[in-house]
C-alpha cells in the first residue's frame, strides 16, 4: 500500500504527539475528521502503527538500561531471540545481519542485571554475549522515518512471507485480504473454499 501526502502528514503529527484527538490532528493536516479516522484505521490495520504509548524516562524512574549483544548460531538465534523476548526486563530484541540479537534490557534494581545474566549463561544456543550498561541517551527517537514514497510492507495472508506495493487484494465473504502475487490469491481461495466446504 503506497502511502500518500496526508498518510505521511498524520504519521508525523502522531509521532510528535500520540495524545492528540482526531479533530486536532484533522485541524493540522487540514483534511476532515471522518478522513483522519479512516486514514488512521487503515494504518493500524496495515500494521504501519502498532500502538500509542507514552516516552518514559528510565533514568528518571531510578532505573538502569542495559544493552547486550548476543552471539549465537544462525540457525539458532531467532529461537533464542523469541525465548528472550519473552522475558519482562528486555524491552527491545533485534536480530542482526552478523547473526547476533541486540536486546535492549531495563532492570529497576541492579541484583536483577546479574539474574539475567545468570540465566543468559544457562541457554546452550548462546555462544557469546557483550554487555554495556547505558550511562547517557544522547539521542532516543523513533526509530521510523517518515519521507514522501513510503508504501507499507505487508505479510501475504496466504505464505506468510513479507511483500512491498500493492500485491493482490481477495475478497472473500466481504472481507479484504492482502496477498503477494495471483498464485497465492489462488491458493487461498481455494483454502477457504474447502474450509467453507467442510463447514
Amino acid at each position: 500500500m503506497q502511502l500518500d501526502e496526508t498518510d505521511l502528514m498524520i504519521l508525523r503529527v502522531l509521532q510528535e504527539n500520540g495524545r492528540l484527538s482526531f479533530r486536532q490532528i484533522a485541524d493540522r493536516v487540514k483534511v476532515s475528521v471522518p478522513t483522519i479516522s479512516n486514514k488512521i484505521a487503515n494504518l493500524e490495520k496495515a500494521g504501519v502503527i502498532r500502538g500509542y504509548s507514552a516516552m518514559l524516562d528510565p533514568e528518571r524512574l531510578g532505573e538502569m538500561s542495559v544493552m547486550i549483544s548476543v552471539k549465537a548460531r544462525p540457525s539458532e538465534l531467532k529461537g533464542v531471540a523469541e525465548k528472550l523476548a519473552k522475558d519482562e526486563h528486555v524491552r527491545g530484541a533485534y536480530l542482526l545481519s552478523n547473526c547476533k540479537l541486540l536486546l535492549s534490557c531495563t532492570f529497576p534494581e541492579a541484583y536483577q542485571i546479574n539474574d539475567f545474566i545468570s540465566r543468559l549463561g544457562e541457554i546452550p544456543e548462546i555462544l557469546d554475549y557483550e554487555m554495556g550498561n547505558v550511562i547517557g541517551a544522547i539521542r532516543d527517537d523513533p526509530r521510523a522515518i517518515v519521507q514522501p514514497g513510503l508504501s507499507t510492507v505487508l505479510e501475504c495472508v496466504y505464505c506468510k512471507e513479507p511483500f512491498k506495493g500493492a500485491g493482490v487484494k481477495v475478497k472473500l465473504e466481504g472481507k479484504d485480504y492482502h496477498v503477494c502475487c495471483p498464485v497465492c490469491a489462488k491458493g487461498l481461495q481455494e483454502k477457504f473454499a474447502k474450509i467453507k466446504e467442510k463447514a
